[in-house]
């Protein structure tokens, strides 16, 4: 064999090889989305004057890697309507609609991207991303589980804490019976997550 039909020969070899690569481990990752009539995206903060609100957001789209043979959720993104917040307040949810909150009409998405996914044991995550939140982006880490339900869907729930000031959402007034502002800085995120396989 000649020394161009060698190389031929190696070139050739070499791209079945990675086509063949990319192909087992496209085969082995399973794409699953959002189920939105039965996925919750939630939020709570503490007031100083009323109860916790607790508040979520009806709309909410996204997709999930699951690689079979790690047995693992590899990556996770979303995109959330802001325009569909509903605290159970419509008074409240147009206020936080507002530029003194969310601005919904300049930012009408916040946006998560997983960077990082860890599986610990007993279907426990650390999933770690950049959120997206009123023209602003954060890293954030996700504490979550991963559960199949009855009718074999995956569940992913998650909880995190942010400060809304890292986004630009700084309103707030003081409260004068006590030393504080009325609405706190620290948000907890709670995620209830369901999936299909796409």
């Amino acid at each position: 064999m000649n020394n161009s039909k060698y190389i031929f020969f190696n070139v050739v070899t070499l791209i079945s090889l990675i086509v063949a690569s990319h192909s087992v481990s496209y085969a082995r990752k399973t794409s699953f989305e959002v189920d939105q009539k039965e996925s919750k995206v939630g939020f709570m903060v503490k007031h100083k004057i009323t109860k916790d609100v607790y508040g979520g957001f009806r709309n909410v789209e996204g997709n999930v890697t699951f690689d079979k043979k790690q047995n693992s959720i590899v990556n996770i993104e979303a995109k959330i309507d802001v325009n569909s917040i509903d605290t159970g307040n419509s008074k409240r949810d147009r206020h936080l609609k507002s530029p003194d909150f969310f601005d919904a009409n300049n930012f009408p998405f916040i946006v998560f991207e997983s960077s990082d996914v860890k599986k610990l044991e007993n279907g426990k995550y650390i999933v770690r991303g950049l959120l997206t939140m009123r023209g602003v982006t954060k890293n954030i880490t996700l504490r979550g589980e991963r559960k199949k339900n009855i009718n074999n869907k995956m569940i992913f729930s998650a909880e995190s804490l942010i400060d809304r000031q890292d986004f630009g959402i700084s309103w707030n007034r003081p409260f004068q019976k006590i030393a504080g502002m009325m609405v706190s800085n620290e948000v907890k995120i709670l995620l209830n997550i369901k999936v299909k396989e796409i």
